[in-house]
């Protein structure tokens, strides 16, 4: 970022905005009776550019921009990760990238969801 003041407060600004916590997506996840949706903001980015994967239990989400890659100006580097609950069918988990935002559904299977009763002896 090219800082047009020499104060030392706007130097620090300039740091700050620079900084990977302003440019972490946005993410917003919701519940019905048959799945989770997770949904990320990855403005400029395509489903070539992003990393998904599952593993003993948590879903993993990254983006690495490659060596001297300019173009996007919206995200930097991320890896974020989530504890899939148990209810999930990890082997039916699904993802699009449209319109600058990352869909997964994580369909909910009735038969582990069940609500039940332990006597106890």
């Amino acid at each position: 970022m090219i800082t047009l003041f020499k104060d030392p407060f706007f130097q620090t600004l300039d740091k700050v905005l620079e900084s990977k916590l302003l440019t972490m997506p946005e993410t917003n996840i919701s519940k019905n009776e048959t799945e989770y949706v997770v949904s990320i903001s990855v403005p400029g980015l395509t489903k070539d550019n992003l990393k998904i994967l599952t593993k003993e239990g948590i879903l993993t989400i990254s983006y690495e921009k490659a060596k001297g890659e300019k173009h996007n100006h919206f995200i930097s580097d991320f890896s974020k990760s989530y504890n899939i609950p148990d209810d999930v069918k990890e082997k039916d988990i699904e993802g699009k990238v449209e319109n600058g935002v990352l869909t997964l559904t994580l369909p909910i299977d009735k038969k582990k969801s069940l609500e039940r009763l332990i006597s106890l002896n």
